[in-house]
């Protein structure tokens, strides 16, 4: 089956196929051309439309709106672009980056949280990463925080301006790897100043870290919580079935609330790096959120699978020895770095194909960029 049907069949014309462009819409595509090329050729200009404004999904409101063909043509665009060795390449720097810059983040969370709560508090809570590591990675994390949260309060907190100012410039690194995959991801070029693509990445990563300490504090508070809310609201002790029902249904919940919040900060973050990381104009809320769904259900599942396959057949330990912590962290990192690019195809395939643009898939043939640019431009999302 063509990706692109044909305007017209024995049935009639398909639901959503492209409309064959009448004489006055190519003479208004010639006229745009002309403005970047002296010589257009209208074969070019119809085949640019064929690809592009005429293909099914152009000028969507809204992922909602976009009908079957055009998420076709948006998912083999995505597939076409992940399985490149480009974002391969992109998503094994990202890890590179992130396994240099895992400690500094480690040492920003703990001092950042410390400041308000109790470190003790730090330690129980990685319960809830121990099946999404891999367990010799889970053990270095975890043996890493043990020494952080150990150490007296006040060497936490002396200089910590200056201490936790380091910690963030080591951990943006990874930052600022992710900034750059995400520009190849949406198709667009770096045009930040030096000075504000480091402020960028300094200001992601402290936004992750405080994040990250706020959510670990919301996941530590939850039990008191669910504890205590009936007793501020001011209820009386429920009648018998219903006590029962909320001593054993109050530490279900409290056994569940932990993880869905580590979901919800998992995908607010996501959602944020592609809002605000790749250097173009700020998209909308709409054509952000597929995207960060996507790479959050993802990441749960890929990272569960890889855990289990880590230690039930991996055996980074026997090949890299005292490096196999290390090798499967970055490996994880890798994997989580795929995903999150995965997502970022996902949204700028939704973007392109409202907007009209020349679908980007391998082996298709695309038409002049200037006459695609020109045959596009009437159309945004």
């Amino acid at each position: 089956m063509s990706l692109f049907p044909d305007s017209a069949s024995a049935s009639g014309p398909a639901p959503d196929a492209p409309s064959d462009p009448d004489r006055k819409t190519i003479q208004n595509d010639m006229e745009r051309v002309r403005q970047l090329t002296p010589d257009p050729d209208e074969e070019d200009i119809r085949q640019a439309r064929k690809l592009g404004p005429d293909a099914p999904g152009t000028g969507a409101a809204s992922p909602l709106n976009m009908p079957k063909a055009g998420w076709k043509i948006v998912f083999r665009q995505v597939f076409s672009e992940v399985g490149s060795s480009q974002t391969s390449l992109s998503a094994a720097g990202c890890a590179f980056y992130a396994t240099l810059s895992l400690f500094p983040a480690i040492s920003s969370l703990i001092s950042l949280y410390g400041l308000a709560f109790d470190l003790q508090t730090v330690e129980p809570q990685l319960e809830v990463l121990r099946h999404l590591l891999p367990p010799t990675a889970y053990s270095l994390i975890g043996n890493r925080i043990h020494e952080l949260v150990s150490q007296p309060h006040t060497s936490l907190t002396i200089g910590l301006i200056f201490s936790l100012s380091v910690a963030l410039w080591s951990a943006s690194a990874s930052t600022k790897s992710i900034l750059s995959a995400l520009n190849m991801a949406y198709n667009t070029t770096e045009t930040r100043g030096f000075l504000r693509f480091q402020a960028t990445a300094l200001a992601t990563t402290f936004t992750a870290v405080f994040g990250a300490a706020l959510t670990l504090a919301l996941m530590v508070a939850a039990p008191a919580l669910v504890d205590y809310l009936p007793r501020i609201l001011g209820f009386r002790k429920p009648p018998p079935p219903f006590d029962l029902l909320v001593s054993y249904g109050a530490p279900l919940v409290v056994h569940t609330l932990a993880p869905l919040l580590m979901l919800l900060f998992v995908f607010v973050a996501v959602t944020m790096l592609y809002r605000f990381a790749p250097c173009r104009d700020a998209a909308k809320w709409r054509w952000i959120v597929p995207g960060s769904a996507v790479a959050t259900v993802l990441w749960v599942i890929l990272s569960l699978g890889f855990s289990w396959y880590v230690a039930h057949f991996a055996s980074y330990g026997a090949t890299y020895g005292p490096l196999g912590a290390v090798a499967a962290i970055m490996m994880w990192f890798f994997v989580s770095a795929y995903v999150v690019l995965f997502g970022a195809e996902l949204n700028a395939g939704l973007e392109e194909r409202a907007r009209g643009a020349q679908p980007r898939i391998s082996g298709l043939p695309q038409p002049d960029p200037l006459v695609a640019e020109a045959v596009a431009a009437e159309h945004s999302p």
